[in-house]
């Protein structure tokens, strides 16, 4: 029995054993390429690529002696990669990252996981960027020109480029889905557009069509230095070509290609900029010609601007005789000179005297003068374009009268009273006196702003306006803020030629002390409008100031200015505006204390100022400035309240015209203010409440002193005694005949007041005089010395700034306490520890003196052809300059009405001589005389003796 147990034991020892030779025999078979017991055998993996792009997938090839052998892979070296290599997964699938790695070139590494100390397989691989993929672009379609296009898609990647045409333009990377472009078409037609992916891997997106129309092409022209030319000058001008890459364009004058010699010709500049010669004289029958641009892209577009041709700048170069006795009988004196027009006219003092016309280079004039002394000629050529040649000074034999009025006072009273004296001024006053010198300064004919500034705008506003659309008049003269370029050019040729001197001055005066101005965007974009609130002022300073009151609270102007236009009559949650009431009565007429009549305040038991009025004033004024707005003759709807261009046009318009009435729109509740009540009515009565709070204000005991004293600071001294006050306000009180606020003899009073004449007590009082403005200085300087515009345009800009100009602007003050306030006390200096003021330093610091020097150095340094628009030829002094003793003289006398100080005198006379003359070279020669005078009259516009007016 026991036997069959161990047979049973055999068998399976012998079945192992066969098993065992058999496995042996699978391993080492004769058809196996791998030796039995390699260990790299267990680990080897390969890959059909060599590369693929980010996000891809590869599934790896193992080869293995043993088909279930497990293995573990690794990116770069990290069990199962991550996101930045990319991953694999256990059975050899490969996934790329979504952005290629850096550097691009991968490893995969595997290993048995049976035997890890074997060696390891390995597939190296290259990752590059996605194919990408656009699906559209906006817009789809472009006129010719740069186009900025979004492209939008998939699988865009940093470094992407737009294609156009086959070339890479300016791209930007958004994202993965966005790209934006400029595209530069510059014609139409199809062209195709593309996104390229850089390398590794750069691939393109599909190509798209994309159509480009014809542009929408526009032209500009920019007239940075006006549109005014003087004949056989160039004028350029910049031309702004948009919508297209093509900005090559055709000109024409009048409609003649290029121009010719009688319209000028015109061509264009290799910068885009267009230069426009002058013809040698004025055309006709019209000075304004067209100059035209037409888009040679698309002849369809053009743009238009006129140019103003004027008249030359005469030169006069000599007279004969120079030298002549006292007529009568009249004297022939024959003028030479260059660009003398036909109507020009000789000047003798200032005055037109019988003209003939020989040539362009000589006239011959009839001079009878009655008195010995200096003869002052000039030369004027008419319009367009009116232009004064330098002085030339003939003598006139015979012992001199006395003057009535020495030089020296003639000069100091000149620039109290005008824009600066000049020598043909200073001896006809000094020949006729103060008085008659302002009874013809009363009779002059006002000359007016308004009607250059609108034609400036009418020539300078392209398309040329229809006279009855209305629309494009609004366009022109009340919503046109470049026009304000106008109104300064217009105050710069009156300050400097305008014969009603001393109405402009006073005007000036008004206008800084009733300010309104350009900074506001209401008054802005009415230039037109500011220039004819100018022109009130002038008409109203020789006249009544309660008249100058109304027309100031009526200008629509001013209306925008202190928002009294529109101003309604308010509601149960709404009060009217109470801006203008305020300043009303605080700037323009009573002041914020009661006052003295000559100017001092009246004080209270405690020795307090005393207000002139409270806010309920304010209140009860602010409801009569209600219900007044725009003028449209003939129509007080509410279309025409809100409206400021129903009525408007050459000559017309609400900005010329004072505000109207409107009734339902002027509270109707109690107005008490100043001691007045004006009980509530029923219906509203604006015109009636209005008469009553500006007769209110005009009678006020203290207006006649308060303006009186601020009238006598802006002309002649900051610091005028009490009793110099007082005698002015007596005479606004009172003219001598019963009429009070009789401007003309406030002004009179003004400066014919004994401390206004007496100069030498004026020098020895160390707290008179005053600041000049440094705007007024300049106009003295271009007045002393018969300065001249190059264009005609009088085209110099705003001066306002003060590190590079002049620090200020007519029409621009910065508030409506101008630039400077009547009562400004320059702190911690001398002026404040003795009490006084000093205006005129509110406006006066280091960068603005500064400033001032650069701005004048270029001033005094321009001529005819650099520098400023504005100029001197100095010919009278030219001809000194030989003499530094004589021409410094001169220099005194025009700038500093003969009060220079000796050692200034000294200090001046020592640079000039110190310019030494050469001979030989004419041309050296005169640069040499040029500089001489060119220092002499900087050194005393840069001196503080001079800045001060005594």
């Amino acid at each position: 029995m026991h036997p069959r147990p161990v047979r049973l034991s055999v068998f399976k020892l012998a079945l192992t054993l066969a098993l065992s030779a058999a496995a042996v025999s699978l391993v080492t078979g004769c058809s196996s390429s791998v030796a039995v017991g390699d260990p790299a055998s267990f680990t080897a993996i390969s890959a059909t690529v060599s590369s693929l792009r980010v996000t891809e997938t590869a599934q790896l090839a193992t080869h293995t002696q043993f088909d279930g052998t497990k293995l573990s892979f690794y990116v770069n070296g990290v069990l199962g990669g991550d996101s930045e290599v990319g991953t694999i997964s256990a059975a050899g699938l490969y996934t790329a990252p979504a952005i290629v790695p850096v550097p691009n070139s991968i490893t995969i590494t595997s290993a048995s996981v049976a035997h890890p100390d074997y060696p390891k397989g390995t597939v190296a691989l290259a990752i590059w960027n996605p194919i990408p993929i656009i699906d559209s672009i906006t817009p789809s379609g472009f006129p010719e020109g740069d186009t900025q296009v979004a492209v939008t898609g998939s699988k865009f990647v940093y470094g992407a480029k737009v294609m156009w045409n086959g070339k890479a333009v300016d791209t930007t990377y958004v994202s993965s889905t966005h790209l934006e472009a400029i595209i530069p078409a510059a014609n139409p037609g199809t062209y195709p557009l593309l996104v390229a992916n850089p390398d590794p891997g750069s691939a393109n997106s599909k190509t798209l069509q994309v159509q480009v129309a014809p542009g929408q092409v526009k032209l500009k022209v920019l007239a940075y230095s006006g549109s005014d030319v003087r004949v056989r000058n160039a004028l350029n001008l910049g031309l702004d070509v948009t919508g297209t890459l093509n900005k090559s364009v055709t000109l024409t004058i009048n409609g003649v290609p290029g121009g010719n010699s009688t319209l000028g010709t015109a061509v264009s500049n290799s910068d885009g900029s267009i230069t426009y010669q002058a013809p040698s004289v004025v055309p006709t029958p019209n000075n304004v010609v067209t100059l035209t641009a037409t888009s040679v892209d698309n002849p369809s577009v053009s743009v238009s601007q006129n140019i103003s041709v004027l008249n030359p700048i005469p030169v006069l170069s000599s007279a004969t005789p120079l030298t002549m006795n006292p007529g009568p009988p009249a004297t022939t004196i024959v003028l030479t000179g260059s660009d003398f027009i036909n109507g020009a006219q000789v000047l003798v003092n200032g005055s037109a005297v019988p003209t003939t016309f020989n040539s362009g280079t000589q006239l011959t004039a009839s001079v009878s003068p009655t008195q010995p002394g200096n003869l002052d000629l000039q030369v004027l050529n008419p319009s367009p374009g009116p232009a004064t040649s330098a002085d030339l000074i003939g003598t006139v034999n015979g012992t001199p009268p006395v003057p009535i009025v020495p030089l020296s006072d003639a000069a100091r009273f000149l620039n109290q009273a005008t824009f600066g004296a000049t020598d043909a001024d200073i001896h006809h006053l000094s020949l006729i006196g103060y008085q008659p010198w302002l009874n013809e300064q009363f009779a002059a004919q006002q000359t007016l702003t308004t009607p250059g500034v609108e034609q400036a705008l009418i020539v300078n506003t392209q398309p040329t306006r229809s006279t009855t659309d209305v629309k494009c008049n609004a366009e022109t003269f009340l919503q046109n803020r470049d026009g304000q370029d106008y109104v300064e050019n217009a105050f710069w040729q009156q300050s400097l030629t305008a014969p009603d001197q001393l109405r402009q001055r006073v005007a000036y005066s008004l206008h800084e002390m009733l300010v309104i101005s350009m900074a506001s965007t209401g008054v802005e974009r009415m230039p037109r409008g500011t220039a004819h609130y100018w022109d009130t002022l002038a008409a109203d300073s020789f006249g009544n100031f309660r008249q100058l009151l109304e027309d100031v609270t009526l200008n629509p102007m001013m209306g925008q200015w202190l928002a009294m236009q529109g101003n309604d009559k308010g509601n149960a949650n709404t009060d009217p505006d109470e801006n203008y009431a305020r300043e009303i009565m605080q700037l323009f007429t009573i002041g914020l204390y009661q006052l003295n009549d000559d100017g001092t305040q009246k004080l209270d038991s405690t020795g307090k100022p005393i207000p002139t009025y409270s806010n309920a004033d304010v209140m009860g004024l602010a409801r009569v400035f209600t219900g007044f707005s725009w003028n449209v003759p003939g129509n007080t709807s509410d279309a025409a309240w809100s409206d400021c261009c129903m009525y408007v046009g050459p000559g017309i318009g609400e900005d010329l015209l004072p505000m109207q009435s409107y009734p339902s729109h002027h509270s109707t509740a109690q107005k008490i203010f100043l001691g007045v009540t004006i009980a509530p009515s029923g219906t509203g009565d604006p015109n009636g409440d209005l008469k009553i709070a500006l007769d209110t204000l005009f009678n006020h005991p203290n207006l006649p002193a308060f303006f009186s004293k601020q009238m006598i600071q802006h002309l002649v001294t900051s610091n005028p005694s009490p009793a110099y006050i007082s005698r002015v306000a007596a005479v606004f009180k009172d003219n001598g005949l019963g009429v009070r606020g009789d401007l003309k003899a406030v002004i009179t009073a003004i400066l014919l007041d004994p401390e206004a004449r007496d100069s030498a007590a004026a020098a020895g009082n160390p707290q008179y005089g005053k600041v000049r403005e440094a705007l007024i200085r300049y106009t003295h300087w271009a007045r002393a010395f018969t300065a001249q515009s190059r264009t005609g345009g009088y085209w110099i800009g705003s001066a306002e700034d003060p590190i590079w100009g002049l620090g200020q602007m007519t029409l621009r003050s910065p508030t409506v306490f101008n630039w400077f306030a009547p009562g400004y006390v320059p702190p911690g200096t001398s002026i404040e520890q003795a009490g006084l003021t000093g205006p005129e330093f509110q406006m006066t610091n280091v960068s603005s003196v500064v400033g001032y020097l650069n701005y004048m150095q270029t001033a005094v340094g321009s001529d005819d052809t650099h520098g400023f628009d504005i100029f001197s030829s100095y010919a009278a002094e030219l001809n000194l300059a030989n003499n530094p003793g004589a021409l410094l003289d001169r220099v005194n006398l025009l700038l500093m009405s003969g009060q220079m100080d000796s050692t200034l005198y000294s200090q001046i006379l020592s640079a000039v001589s110190s310019i030494s003359v050469p001979t030989g070279s004419a041309d050296a020669t005169n640069a040499a005389l040029a500089a001489r005078v060119r220092t002499a009259v900087f050194l005393t516009l840069a001196s503080p003796s001079y800045c001060a007016q005594n």
